[in-house]
Formats: structure tokens, C-alpha cells, sequence
């Protein structure tokens, strides 16, 4: 991949994980403001509301936080001349699918095989 080609990567990878930071930060200062007013729940019902709300933050976050950890790796495999390479097969990973998920180690080939 030539080295302009790279910097776009770099720089959509690093957008994206500024993205991600700052939906998290804004999640984290929501709940702080929420912590100040918060009332604890009357009945079963509300308490299931609660709990089910918290999973699905987390799952959320989670998921997001895999994501950052993912373009980490992403921005490791540019440093060692490794990105674009399919993991599995050693292809190299289609230009159309790095735009849509620039963190990917995967081929579409690959992905399909193993359900990713």
C-alpha cells in the first residue's frame, strides 16, 4: 500500500477512535449528572428498567472499547507494514472494506468463512 494510502488509514483510525472517546466521555458525564438527581426505584418494574438500562450501557460500551482496542492493533500493523493483510489468508483485504472498518484483519472471504 503506498505511504499516502497508509496516512489516509492512520488518520480515519484515529478519527474514529477520537469519536469513540468522546461518546464515552459524554455517556460517563450523563451518568455523573444523573448520579446528583438519581431516586432509587419504588417498585420491581422500575428496578428492571434500571437494571435492564445499565446492561445495555455497558454492553455498549463494551462494545465500543473492543473497537478502540481493535484500531490500536490497526495502527500497530501500519507501523509494521502489516496492514491491509488478511490475518487468516494473507490476501490482502479489499480497499472497499477498509474504508467501511479500517480496524478489520480480515478479508470479506475470511470474514464469511469464520462468521465475522
Amino acid at each position: 500500500m503506498k505511504p499516502e494510502e497508509l496516512q489516509k488509514f492512520r488518520e480515519l483510525l484515529l478519527k474514529e477512535k477520537r469519536r469513540i472517546w468522546k461518546s464515552l466521555m459524554r455517556i460517563k458525564k450523563v451518568e455523573q449528572k444523573i448520579g446528583d438527581s438519581w431516586q432509587e426505584p419504588k417498585d420491581l418494574e422500575d428496578w428492571a428498567q434500571v437494571s435492564f438500562d445499565e446492561f445495555f450501557k455497558l454492553q455498549v460500551a463494551n462494545h465500543e472499547l473492543q473497537i478502540v482496542r481493535e484500531i490500536d492493533e490497526a495502527l500497530k500493523r501500519i507501523e509494521q507494514g502489516k496492514y491491509g493483510l488478511c490475518e487468516r489468508c494473507g490476501n490482502l483485504i479489499e480497499r472497499e472494506r477498509l474504508k467501511l472498518l479500517p480496524w478489520t484483519r480480515l478479508c470479506s472471504k475470511c470474514a464469511r468463512l469464520i462468521g465475522g
